[in-house]
């Protein structure tokens, strides 16, 4: 089994979170959104244009800040450059322990699948991915149709769906270019009454001018932006921590992310065919 040193998983990393993205920290309690966040991350990931998408260059190992600290909260580390898949470890973890592992595979109809580990499992990133005898929740990440971006959940923490806002919703969250909203869809009350078409809206991710990934654009795909959540469904919840909930958020916004990408190359590959 190979190891690897923090000086690896940081080779190719994004560009610096203080020096783009210091000083931009987006109201809770904004009138101009009526979704209400109870925290923020930034999710730097450099996605794809069309000239990455060319030449086959995969992507970066992510790194998701603590927006009101600047702190690396966690990071997502594939086992090599060419992998698909990865793991989520926390970013002040110098063991990089997987909290979740996304499995990416190849084929029609073939999903990805994630694995959510219990507390305080040790476990390599590699046996994370590639493991068959791991103890973990096993989650098949399902389409709504072939043809659907939405993508629903359903786990032991609740049920969720990932899909892409629309025009007014856009408009509502900080006039996004591109905003991707999570919602609940098991039975739950909202704290603040905000109900989705599907669901209670618990995250979104906001690209636009002020929030995408420094050096990104708008026509790209799967790069970064502000992640918003509101935690207040799980605050009386005793057998979940809001800890493994939100790791649970950045570990599925990073899967659309990443099809988000794919659908980018595969449609610039297909216009250059």
């Amino acid at each position: 089994m190979s190891s690897h040193s923090s000086k690896d998983w940081e080779s190719d990393a994004p560009p610096a979170y203080h020096d783009a993205v210091n000083g931009h920290s987006a109201s809770s309690s904004s009138s101009s959104n009526a979704f209400v966040a109870t925290s923020q991350l930034q999710v730097q990931a450099i996605g794809y244009d069309a000239n990455q998408a060319y030449i086959g260059k995969t992507l970066e190992q992510i790194s998701v800040y603590r927006v009101d600290s600047g702190a690396v909260e966690y990071i997502s580390l594939r086992p090599k450059r060419s992998s698909n898949s990865c793991a989520l470890v926390r970013g002040s973890d110098p063991n990089h322990t997987p909290l979740i592992s996304t499995i990416y595979r190849w084929g029609p109809g073939r999903s990805p699948r994630m694995r959510i580990f219990p507390p305080r499992t040790s476990i390599s990133v590699e046996d994370a991915i590639e493991a068959d005898d791991v103890k973990c929740e096993l989650v098949e990440v399902q389409s709504r149709s072939i043809f659907s971006r939405s993508q629903r959940f359903d786990t032991s923490l609740g049920s969720f769906e990932w899909r892409y806002g629309g025009r007014a919703e856009r408009e509502e969250a900080y006039n996004a270019a591109s905003l991707l909203i999570l919602e609940r869809t098991d039975p739950v009350s909202s704290a603040d009454g905000k109900v989705g078409k599907r669901g209670i809206r618990v995250a979104q991710l906001v690209r636009n001018d002020e929030f995408r990934t420094p050096g990104t654009k708008k026509h790209m795909g799967g790069n970064g932006g502000r992640l918003m959540l509101n935690m207040s469904s799980w605050t009386d919840e005793k057998k979940t921590s809001t800890r493994d909930v939100e790791a649970f958020i950045v570990a599925s916004c990073i899967c659309m992310l990443k099809r988000e990408a794919d659908r980018f190359k595969d449609n610039e590959i297909s216009i250059l065919v």
